[in-house]
């Protein structure tokens, strides 16, 4: 007997369900018992150093840095002095797969020879997305006796 009444209890359950027109399940959390914890600060932007600000004279790259619980982040190069004969930037941001321990390449700037400061968006839904947890940057400087200092930082949001 108690078979039959957890079946009949399911049924009951199976008939408030609603699907959508894709049959995914719809779920009304206002008539849900469901509750969540919120914390507000998790929603705030925050600004993250990618490779701080200095005067570099050869190619290089930088630490990973942890990025795991941002959803999307505004990339910003900021090229505030070159020097030299003919230089050249190319800065690379790159997002490593924990797995294999590879890189992937988000975000190129490249054929910098000037001061400014470049932008990207990167989201959940850009290609490629910002799906990584640690990023980290890499740039290549070529030309003579060539020198740039820049910084690479993001504004991100959980």
């Amino acid at each position: 007997m108690a078979g039959v009444q957890q079946l009949l209890r399911l049924v009951e359950i199976l008939d408030k369900l609603e699907f959508d027109t894709s049959n995914f399940l719809k779920i009304v959390l206002a008539d849900s018992d469901i509750q969540v914890p919120t914390d507000a600060r998790n929603h705030w932007y925050e600004a993250v150093t990618l490779l701080s600000s200095s005067a570099r004279t050869s190619s290089g790259t930088g630490d990973d840095v942890d990025v795991g619980r941002f959803i999307a982040g505004v990339i910003c190069i900021d090229v505030t002095a070159v020097s030299g004969t003919s230089p050249s930037l190319d800065v690379i941001v790159e997002g490593k797969d924990e797995v294999s321990g590879k890189y992937k390449t988000i975000h190129s700037e490249t054929g910098i020879t000037a001061t400014g400061t470049y932008w990207k968006t990167i989201t959940l839904s850009t290609d490629p997305p910002l799906a990584f947890k640690y990023l980290r940057v890499r740039w290549t400087i070529s030309g003579t006796d060539p020198s740039f200092t820049f910084s690479v930082s993001m504004t991100v949001k959980a």
